[in-house]
Order: C-alpha cells, then structure tokens, then sequence
C-alpha cells in the first residue's frame, strides 16, 4: 500500500493532460529515481521521495571570487538562498531570475536544477515538471531535450496545476494556480485536457505596487522574497541602512496599500477564470482547487471562495506551495511502477504522432 502522501491518487494516467503533444522521454526503466520538479519564476521546489521538499530561491548569482572563503572553498555561482544573501551583500554581481512570466529566459535555469538534484543525491531521474497550460509544443521539446542532456535524466513535461490536482486526488476538475509570475487555469476530465489558459497576472503584478510604495514610504527597495515573508509573518520588519541611519518598513505599515491592491488583483484573476470556466458542465466544477504562492497571501483564498460561491466550493491543498511537486513525483512515480510490473522490465509510452500513424505501446 502506498503511504498516504499520496492522497488517493496512485496509480494515475498522467500521460493524457496535453492534446497531441510529446510526453515520454524513451523509456521508463524499474532503477530510476523519481523526482517532482517545480522550478517557479519566485522559488524552485524539489522532492525524490514525495514527502520532503526542497525548496530555495530561484536565483542565481555570478560573481567575482571573494579574497577569502571562511568555508575553505570559492566560487563564482551562487543559487537559491545563498544567491539571495550574496545579492544583498556583494558588489559586482550578476543576478538572474531564469524564469519570467513562466518563460525560461536563460541556461540558469539548468544551474537550479542540478543543484536541487545534487542535494538529492540523485543520478539517474524520471523528472516530472511543468510548464504554463499556454506554452508551446516548441518551448516544451526545447526544455525536454535541453534538461535530458544536461541532468542526464529522463524528463516528463506537464501543465503546472496537474501537479496538485494529482496531489489532491483529482482525476476530474478545475485548478487554478496563482503563481509568481502567472496564474494557470485548467480543466481535465478523467484526466483528459479539455480546456485552459495562462495569465500574465502573478503575484509579481501585486507586488509591483507594493514595491513603489515602499520605495515611496522609505527610500529602499526589497527583493520578492523580503515582500513574502513582510505580508505573511506577524511582526516581521524589513529595513536597510540609509544615510547612517536605519530606515525599515513593517508589517502593520504596509498591509493598507496591500488591502487596497490585492482585492482588484483577485478580481482581475477571477473574472478570467469565469470566463474559462463559461458553458462547462457542472460536474467538471465539484472539483475545484486554488493552488500556488499567490492563494497564501493575507485574505486571497477567502476572497477567491467568495467570488465563485455560486458556482461551488472552492478548496485548497494543505501545502500549496509544495502541491505541484509532489505531485509531479506521484505522476513519475507511477511510471517507474508500471515499468516494474512489465515483464520485459520497459514501458513505452508513444505520443499523439505515433498513435495516428498506428503504433501502439506496451500496456
């Protein structure tokens, strides 16, 4: 029996949620490592047992060498949290966010996943991840076959909120996903793609507002990460040192403007996801989920419930900064147990081009 971190969702048929397009790597062998992979434009989160994620800033920093290293070594590159600190505190430094609005913008992006991988400890993948609903068959196959060469892994690709609808047992059902950079909606039947779209209305949106006006309010500017943690931990302070003098920003200053803010950002993203939702048959709408960084901020998922009580209850993972890659390890997951079930020890799994020319894979 599976542990129940998988939330009633094991085994899945995970290979259907995009419409004539390439999903498998090869083939899927009993010794490969599954691993849950969700690089986000904010925060790249990791999991090889489903259970425990990694999680860390998606930046990285190249830099001069320092004169002294305290650790006894040195280096140039700076990812995740160490990234995050060196910006704060080093000249000369060139910082990079791969991802923008859910696109991959720069080789970096390699850099946060080795280095996920790499404090793993793993070598021979079956890496689940995800890109926006939106993205193209070309962006998808260039990232495949760019992340199969350089982790020396295989490489599944999917719409980011399957993620968490696998992590939430929906084989049926709406997700939205409110991330940093955009927000994804997508509708599957038995998990079937029927419908979705990608919106370039982040949490990044929201915070570009707030930034001005703690700029405005005391000269400072602070990182995606320094707004998190202002708008979700009571009491928290953020302040830098300013003409001899400290000047800092807290909490209770800034959540006026943040009130004023997040209810139209909130409204702008649910008007959208109605009009996505227009003309579906009730029964794809009991199952419905808010998921991503942006349903943890102060008074979004209560607003979000509000506006679509009349169409059904709106829920929400336990984790939902964690959702997507978990769930993306059960969808991996699944595989390399199909994989050991066969007696030839594969499993094949075609694409859409293969099945219109009549090819058919194992069952």
């Amino acid at each position: 029996m599976e542990p129940d971190f998988y939330h009633g969702f094991y085994p899945p048929t995970p290979l259907k949620t995009y419409p004539e397009e390439i999903f498998y790597i090869g083939k899927c062998t009993e010794n490969m490592q599954p691993v849950g992979l969700d690089i986000g434009t904010n925060y790249t989160k990791i999991t090889a047992d489903g259970k425990n994620v990694l999680l860390y800033p998606s930046i990285v920093a190249y830099g001069e060498e320092k004169d002294w290293s305290l650790k006894g070594e040195t280096k140039s590159v700076y990812i995740g949290d160490e990234a995050l600190s060196i910006v704060q505190s080093m000249e000369n430094v060139e910082v990079l966010r791969p991802l923008h609005e859910g696109r991959v913008l720069h080789t970096s992006y390699l850099e946060l996943a080795k280095y996920g991988l790499n404090k793993l400890k793993v070598k021979d993948g079956l890496i689940a991840t995800g890109l926006p609903v939106k993205s193209s068959k070309k962006e998808r196959e260039e990232l495949k076959r760019e992340l199969e060469s350089e982790l020396n892994s295989k490489v599944l690709i999917f719409p980011e909120p399957v993620g968490t609808m696998a992590y939430m047992g929906m084989e049926t059902g709406v997700c939205v996903d409110i991330g940093f950079g955009t927000t994804d909606v997508l509708v599957i039947a038995d998990m079937e793609y029927l419908k979705g779209d990608t919106m370039l209305m982040g949490v990044d949106k929201l915070y570009e507002n707030l930034e001005v006006a703690v700029r405005n309010r005391i000269g400072i500017s602070i990182t995606p990460e320094e707004m998190t943690k202002l708008l979700t931990t009571e009491g928290y302070e953020i302040g830098r040192i300013r003409g001899g003098k400290k000047v800092s920003v807290s909490r209770e200053e800034i959540m006026p403007e943040y009130e004023g803010y997040v209810k139209t950002w909130v409204e702008r993203i649910a008007s959208r996801v109605k009009l996505v939702l227009e003309g579906l048959s009730t029964t794809l709408v009991e199952n419905f989920a808010i998921t991503g960084g942006g349903s943890m901020l102060p008074g979004v998922y209560e607003m979000f419930k509000e506006s679509f009580s009349d169409i059904g209850d709106v829920k929400r993972p336990d984790e939902p900064i964690k959702a997507n890659s978990i769930g993306y390890y059960i969808l991996a997951k699944s595989l390399v147990v199909e994989a050991e079930t066969e007696q030839s020890g594969d499993a094949e799994i075609l694409d859409a081009d293969d099945k219109k020319k009549g090819r058919k894979g194992k069952k």
